[in-house]
Formats: C-alpha cells, sequence, structure tokens
C-alpha cells in the first residue's frame, strides 16, 4: 500500500513539475506560430537562393559569346631566304613575320533570344518550386499544430481525472482506516487513481515529442511551445466541390509547375530547331610578311554545311518531351479533381455526425461529471457505477475531441489540394 502511494506521488509531482515548465513555455496562437516559420524556417531561406540562382542564369543567358584572338606565324629566328622588312620597335623586327586573326561567332536563326526565353521559365521554375516547398511546409507544420493541440487538450482531460482520482482515493484512505470502507473499494479508486496518472504520463511524453516536431519548422525561433486555441466547434465550411476543382487549377503551384514545363519543351523545341541554322564565324586578318603583300589585312566568313547533322537526333527528343507534358497534365487535372471529390464527401460526412450530435453535449457531459463525482462522494452511487460512468465519460469526451480535429485536418487538406486557404 504504502509503495502504490509513493508511485502516485512522483506520478503527481512529475505533472505537477511539467504544468510549472509548461507554464514558462512561449504560449502562441498557430497563426503566431506559423507567421515564425515564415521568417526563420531555414529550408525556406535556402530555397531562395534558387530563385537568385535563376536569375544569375538569366543574366549568363544574355551574353554574347566572347570574341577569339589567335596570334600565329611568329618566327623566333632567321633563315637565309628571309627578307628585311621594316622595324616593329626601334632597331627590332626587320626580319620578323607575324599573323594575327580576330574572330567573333555571331549566332543566327535567334537561338540567343530562344535561350533567353528558357533561362525566363527557368526563373519561374524556382519560384513555383519555392511556392511548393511553402505549400507542403506548411500543410505539415498546421497538421502537426492540430496534433499538438490534440495532446493538449487530451492532457487537461486527463489531468482533472487525475485530480478527482486523488482526492478520492485521500478521501477513501482516511474512510478505510476508519472502518468506513473496504479495502477492496480503496483499492480500486487507488489503481483508476494510478492508472489514469500513468496515462497523463504517456500523454505528456507524446506531446513533448510533438513540440519538438514543431519547433523543427521554427528555425533558430525553435523551441518548446504551446498552442493558446483550443478545439472547439469548427466553423463549417460546407461542400463547394466544383468551386475548389476550379480554385485549385488555378491556384495549384505543383500544377502551375508541370505547365512551365510544358512551355520549358516548347522552348527547348525551339531552340532545338534553331541549332539546324550553323552559326557563321567572321573574322578579321592581319599578316605581316606572310604573303606577297608585307602588311596584308583580309576579312572572313565560315559556316558549317548542314548536310550529314541537322540535329534530327535533338529534335526529336524535344518533341517526344512535349508530348509527354501534355498527357501528364492531363493525368494531373484528373488527379485533383478526384481527390478535391473524394475529400469534399469526407467532409460532409464528417459535417453530418458533428451536427447530429447535440452542439451543447460536451458541456451537459462535464455538468454530468461534477454531479456523478459528487453523489459518489456522497455515497449515492457505488463504485462501479461511478467508475462505469467515468469509463463513458472519458470515451465521449476522447470521440468528441477526435472528430473535431479530424475535421480540421481535413480542413487543411482541403486548403492543400486546393493550393490556398479558402473562407469558411
Amino acid at each position: 500500500m504504502r509503495k502504490i502511494r509513493i508511485v502516485l506521488l512522483i506520478l503527481l509531482g512529475l505533472n505537477s513539475r511539467l504544468m510549472a515548465q509548461e507554464a514558462e513555455q512561449n504560449r502562441l496562437k498557430k497563426s503566431e506560430i506559423e507567421q515564425v516559420f515564415l521568417a526563420h524556417n531555414l529550408t525556406l531561406l535556402a530555397q531562395r537562393f534558387h530563385i537568385q540562382q535563376a536569375e544569375a542564369g538569366m543574366l549568363q543567358a544574355k551574353l554574347w559569346p566572347n570574341p577569339k584572338i589567335e596570334i600565329s606565324e611568329v618566327n623566333l629566328w632567321k633563315n637565309p631566304s628571309s627578307e628585311t622588312l621594316p622595324a616593329l620597335i626601334g632597331h627590332y623586327g626587320k626580319n620578323q613575320q607575324v599573323a594575327l586573326e580576330l574572330e567573333q561567332t555571331i549566332e543566327l536563326a535567334g537561338k540567343r533570344k530562344k535561350r533567353i526565353q528558357l533561362q525566363l521559365l527557368e526563373k519561374e521554375n524556382a519560384k513555383l518550386q519555392f511556392e511548393e516547398l511553402l505549400r507542403n511546409l506548411k500543410y505539415d507544420l498546421r497538421n502537426k499544430c492540430i496534433e499538438l493541440q490534440v495532446l493538449q487538450e487530451r492532457e487537461r482531460l486527463y489531468s482533472d481525472q487525475v485530480t478527482i482520482f486523488h482526492k478520492l482515493a485521500q478521501s477513501y484512505q482516511k474512510q478505510w482506516k476508519e472502518g468506513n470502507v473496504s479495502e477492496m473499494d480503496y483499492l480500486r479508486i487507488q489503481s483508476e487513481s494510478i492508472a489514469f496518472a500513468n496515462k497523463l504520463s504517456e500523454i505528456q511524453q507524446q506531446k513533448i515529442e510533438k513540440m519538438n516536431a514543431v519547433a523543427q519548422y521554427l528555425g533558430s525561433k525553435g523551441q518548446a511551445l504551446s498552442i493558446i486555441d483550443t478545439l472547439g466547434i469548427p466553423v463549417f465550411i460546407g461542400n463547394k466541390a466544383n468551386e475548389w476543382k476550379l480554385i485549385a487549377l488555378d491556384s495549384r503551384s505543383d500544377y502551375k509547375l508541370i505547365h512551365n514545363e510544358l512551355k520549358k519543351s516548347k522552348a527547348q523545341l525551339e531552340i532545338e530547331k534553331a541549332e539546324r541554322v550553323p552559326d557563321l564565324q567572321v573574322s578579321l586578318n592581319y599578316d605581316r610578311g606572310g604573303n606577297i603583300m608585307r602588311d596584308f589585312v583580309g576579312v572572313g566568313l565560315a559556316m558549317d554545311l548542314p548536310l550529314f547533322n541537322r540535329n534530327q537526333g535533338n529534335i526529336k527528343v524535344a518533341q517526344l518531351e512535349l508530348e509527354k507534358n501534355k498527357i501528364e497534365i492531363e493525368q494531373f487535372r484528373i488527379d485533383i479533381e478526384r481527390e478535391i471529390g473524394f475529400l469534399a464527401a469526407r467532409l460532409s460526412n464528417l459535417e453530418s455526425s458533428l451536427k447530429a450530435t447535440d452542439q451543447q453535449f460536451d458541456g451537459k457531459l462535464d455538468i454530468a461529471l461534477e454531479r456523478y463525482v459528487r453523489n459518489f462522494q456522497q455515497q449515492r452511487l457505488t463504485i462501479v457505477e461511478f467508475i462505469d460512468f467515468i469509463n463513458n465519460y472519458m470515451e465521449n469526451k476522447e470521440a468528441i475531441l477526435e472528430r473535431r480535429a479530424n475535421y480540421l485536418q481535413y480542413g487543411e487538406e482541403l486548403a492543400y489540394l486546393i493550393g490556398k486557404d479558402i473562407a469558411s
């Protein structure tokens, strides 16, 4: 008996310390947690560099090819057949020969403009990838916040039961010693008290783990916190499946991404077609002492003859990529509309279940609990009747909590599928 009391006191002491620690933690609204996430999440901060890299790539695409200069035919000594030429510097260079060539590549068929257009689409890709990362991280964070809310509500629920049964156990211990109740009844109350304390400790451990999961999204500001928002009666969204599908096709960043991939495929095809046209090489030549003229200046043009390689293979690859993108877009559209349709049905079903329950039922359960505790203390109820009610009370409270949490999670999943927050 003494060991049971010691275990109970240890568990209650642990609960007290955890409650005291929670008082020192940050207490934030979910909207405030999201603001911290947007400002300090390191994954988001790192992803922004991809946008800057795409901008740098666009700058590179705008640059012209560098001109090429070549110095050749420089003799280091003279032979008997050499002619005497005017000196280059002072008395030096009377027998020196040299050739200079300046060459510039001129891209034809608008290759440079087409590459710039492709790089613009790459930049758009980087922006859409950032939006998609934000959409996914925000969805994960919001779900973890709901899970943390559920654990906080369960902690309060079990904490109340620990308090009730602790007081009852103290009262029954005193009455047992005075011979007013049986040892069996006292042990039953004591065992229920320990069971609730054990469950409370388990929930608190889960809550600490979930706090850590939330803190991982907050970068340098990540720390233990509790959420002020409670899981009350949810604001019902209603069923607007057709409207949601249209919004999703207009708002989803991943759907925009795959459309942008289609545009990139078209731009790449244009580049591959332009590659059929060879580039033009324009050159300016100077030759000292290497021809019938002592100082020869000439111009030249060079171009590949597209007889065998007209870039046929790369053009075919780009055409097939374009066709593949068109099929993927259609499949993506079908998937989005199907997912939203099924989720709308789940929301409607759960909404009907919640509305079918008396909106005041939760409060009525708490009032009934107070009455049962009072009647039990006044010995108007047997211990079996009291514990049976407590089990029924906890089952109903947890079921209400689960349905409300599920509805909130469905709402967050809907916002995720649509690609934007929706008005209730």
